[in-house]
């Protein structure tokens, strides 16, 4: 059974932007989240990215090839416990135009220094920056099945990379929290209604309509909850006050206190003890003379009061 994280990252995967700014701010994100750039002693510079997920590795590939005249190596390689499954390379050796492609792509700043995240100059437009946070999502996200408990994290290796999407998420609406966890600086969404919101900014549609039918379903069911909690409550209160006020009825009848009482009174003792089930309100209703039900409650409180007389 394909899990959503699977089903997600293939649909954003397949999306591809029609602008070629939006291509570049997602393959920027690609290379923050996957890649790694460094020398290699004689061979000069290289960049390397490394996806567990053929279909991540495959859209790095497509977007590198279809925006840069560039030759690029492509290996499976199969990783050994404690972490088994299949990791997919993609490297870039130098060669010309090699510092300008990655200066273009926000790898590298003017001064050819590594950026930490991907620049501002690729994020700024609307478009843009839905493409970045794609990426992003792509290069290291995680979300879990929208049945269960709402989950979604995206993993960043540095603190400056965190800052600068958490300000990302916040100019979409999104406000994620930032936590450490060993070597890395994750954000996180709780709530279903913004994991959702994600989806859709990303281009995640079916993947966001499950977690929309899951929401509305969740909803429902907590509602129904909430009602059945509420009348069980409610039954369990009448049962326990309906019980009280006919062991005080019995207690009046055997003193032979309720002959004396007013004939209003012994008309509502009598209607408790034939309708134990009844709520007051409801009491008030079968009377001769039908009365509310604060009516009822002070009759039934002066009832109750005629053992103390005794006492």
């Amino acid at each position: 059974m394909t899990s959503t994280l699977q089903k997600a990252k293939e649909e954003l995967a397949h999306y591809k932007g029609n602008r070629r700014c939006c291509q570049l701010a997602e393959l920027s994100a690609l290379l923050h989240m996957d890649g790694k750039y460094g020398v290699r002693g004689r061979e000069g510079n290289f960049l390397v990215t490394e996806s567990s997920s053929a279909y991540t590795a495959r859209k790095i590939y497509t977007l590198m090839h279809s925006l840069f005249d560039v030759e690029t190596s492509m290996v499976k390689v199969e990783r050994s416990s404690p972490r088994k499954g299949n990791v997919y390379k993609l490297e870039v050796t130098e060669q010309p135009g090699f510092h300008q492609m990655l200066n273009e792509l926000g790898v590298l700043d003017s001064s050819l220094s590594p950026e930490p995240w991907v620049p501002k100059r690729l994020a700024g437009r609307e478009c843009c920056l839905a493409a970045v946070l794609r990426g992003a999502f792509l290069g290291g996200g995680y979300i879990s099945e929208p049945y269960g408990l709402a989950d979604f994290e995206i993993s960043l290796s540095s603190k400056a990379a965190a800052l600068a999407c958490e300000e990302l998420f916040n100019k979409k609406g999104l406000r994620p929290g930032i936590r450490k966890r060993r070597n890395q600086w994750v954000l996180y969404l709780k709530k279903r209604e913004q994991i959702s919101d994600f989806l859709a900014i990303t281009g995640a549609h079916s993947t966001h309509l499950e977690w929309e039918s899951q929401t509305i379903m969740n909803s429902t069911r907590n509602r129904v909850n909430r009602l059945v909690n509420c009348d069980t409550s409610n039954a369990r209160r009448l049962s326990e006050a309906s019980l009280r006020q006919r062991e005080a009825i019995k207690e009046i009848k055997a003193l032979g206190l309720l002959e004396m009482a007013n004939p209003k009174l012994i008309e509502l003792a009598e209607a408790r003890l034939t309708y134990p089930q009844a709520s007051l309100a409801e009491l008030g209703m079968l009377l001769n003379t039908p009365v509310s039900k604060a009516t009822v409650q002070g009759r039934m409180r002066r009832l109750e009061s005629l053992t103390s007389s005794v006492d």
